[in-house]
């Protein structure tokens, strides 16, 4: 036989056992990076559920509900919702963003998940 008969196959063999590839599916790729001191929207939680800041801080929420799977990407609607009526999108993607210039306490939760999805921004002077 010749040579290049060998090289054929130990290419093959090579390229059929992976070469060390990764196995499982990819990471997800609907997620938001959360900037420092903003607050992760997981599925069915927040990330963390309190927080304080001073008046006239911006804060911003960051959607991390999807989860990788062999079928893609699978995420989870949620919104950020205060009890003054400020509301944020029900999405599964994306930030959302806002500023608080008065003092006081801010409960918010997650119109898809009620009560059970909340968390709360202190804002002092």
């Amino acid at each position: 036989m010749n040579k290049h008969w060998y090289v054929g196959v130990a290419l093959f063999t090579l390229g059929a056992c992976g070469g060390g590839g990764s196995s499982g599916p990819p990471p997800p790729t609907g997620n938001t990076p959360v900037p420092t001191g903003g607050i992760t929207v997981a599925n069915n939680s927040f990330s963390p559920t309190a927080k304080s800041v001073t008046t006239g801080t911006t804060v911003q929420w960051a959607w991390n509900s999807c989860t990788g799977g062999y079928e893609g990407d699978v995420c989870v609607a949620h919104s950020v919702t205060f009890a003054d009526g400020v509301t944020s999108a029900i999405q599964e993607r994306g930030s959302y963003s806002r500023t608080f210039t008065t003092a006081g306490t801010y409960d918010y939760h997650c119109q898809t998940h009620g009560a059970s999805m909340a968390g709360r921004v202190t804002v002092v002077p």
